[in-house]
């Protein structure tokens, strides 16, 4: 039996496995679909608020960080200061992200409120 006939039985299976007991296999009406995706699509969003906003918190952690170790090695300091500059930027991009993709029904007194 080769792989394109194992196939086909397969399929065969599982139709007749759908139709039995009255089951159907199509998908639901639109409106619970379209509910579910919705759902769906909110807790995207809102995982990817969280995450840029979870970034944005480690580059102020980082850009923390490099400014004391600037302080402590003073002969690297430019250094340690340009890289603290540059997270401080990708800190503040991550946070205009966070607020320009935020779920689209939000609350008012959220902190994405500049969308």
């Amino acid at each position: 039996m080769d792989s394109e006939e194992r196939t086909l039985q397969v399929k065969a299976r599982r139709t007749r496995r759908a139709g039995e007991g009255g089951a159907t296999t199509r998908l639901p009406d639109v409106p619970e679909a379209s509910a579910a995706a919705s759902a769906c699509r909110r807790e995207a969003e809102e995982y990817a608020q969280q995450a840029m906003v979870s970034s944005a918190r480690a580059h102020d952690r980082a850009a923390l960080l490099l400014e004391e170790m600037a302080t402590v090695h003073p002969e690297e300091a430019e250094l340690h200061l340009q890289s603290a500059a540059r997270h401080r930027r990708w800190a503040d991009n991550d946070r205009k992200l966070a607020r320009q993709h935020a779920p689209q029904d939000a609350k008012p007194d959220a902190p994405n409120q500049g969308r």
